[in-house]
């Protein structure tokens, strides 16, 4: 099976989100089964097994207007070309500079091709007006594998300026959030640049920390100390205090 290299600072992965390398030892050859059998799901089934439709419609109220918005879940294959545009321009207007001042670059036929692997799953967020929806941002994740854990990562999140500080991004976040937990992951990750110190203190108050695969600062020969151009940060859903709560509990077989 062909894989490609994703940009996002983690490993290649395959068609269906599993990754070319894994911790997985040849005595423990089991297949990320839950990654595969999710991502082969139709739109359809992810909607009604994954989405908590109570985060989905929302209202706001800044400046003592009250504004009302939608958050859609599409696949790569399904997302409305127009969409994907409006997508990609939100990126490379918030982002491309991120990317240019690392080593990974910023190379938009590439990221395209990221931005449509099989796997990857949009939440669109639209203001609706009653009459129309307009475009507001995106979050653009994957169910996938990092170092032998199944995980929700995070790719892009990004809104328009004007919709910016609104807490627009955690309502996206928290959609994802739930959809990854439905699922059965074990935590969610995401890169976040370090040019970009108000995205990682935003991410940390969700609660997302430094993950232990998260690259080291190098030390160059005249010992200066120099930090990576990006972190990669998870947050789990699941602990050994929950595991220990639930091993205890007494199952309701007729509770859903």
């Amino acid at each position: 099976m062909s894989s490609k290299s994703l940009l996002s600072g983690h490993a290649s992965v395959s068609i269906d989100g599993t990754s070319k390398k894994s911790l997985r030892s040849s005595a423990d050859p089991l297949p990320p089964t839950l990654i595969v059998q999710t991502n082969s799901l139709p739109l359809e089934d992810l909607k009604s097994r994954f989405l908590d439709p109570s985060l989905l419609t929302f209202t706001t109220n800044a400046n003592g207007a009250a504004q009302s918005y939608n958050i859609e879940l599409f696949t790569s294959s399904s997302l409305p070309s127009e969409v994907f545009d409006n997508c990609f321009d939100l990126l490379e207007a918030n982002m491309s500079g991120s990317y240019k001042a690392t080593s990974r670059g910023w190379h938009p036929r590439k990221k395209k091709e990221e931005m449509k692997h099989p796997a990857m799953r949009y939440l669109v967020l639209s203001a609706d007006n009653g009459v129309e929806s307009t475009f507001v941002g995106f979050l653009e994740f994957m169910i996938t594998e990092e170092e032998g854990s199944e995980v929700i990562y995070t790719y892009e999140l990004d809104l328009l300026p004007a919709y910016q500080k609104l807490g627009l991004g955690k309502k996206l976040l928290d959609v994802a959030e739930e959809f990854g937990k439905r699922v059965g992951v074990e935590k969610a990750m995401l890169t976040v640049f370090d040019s970009n110190k108000g995205a990682r203190r935003f991410y940390e108050r969700e609660g997302y920390d430094l993950d232990e695969i998260s690259p080291d600062p190098k030390i160059l020969r005249n010992g200066t100390i120099k930090p990576s151009t990006y972190h990669i940060l998870s947050k789990a859903f699941w602990t050994d205090d929950t595991e220990e709560e639930d091993d205890g509990e007494e199952i309701d077989s007729n509770d859903d």
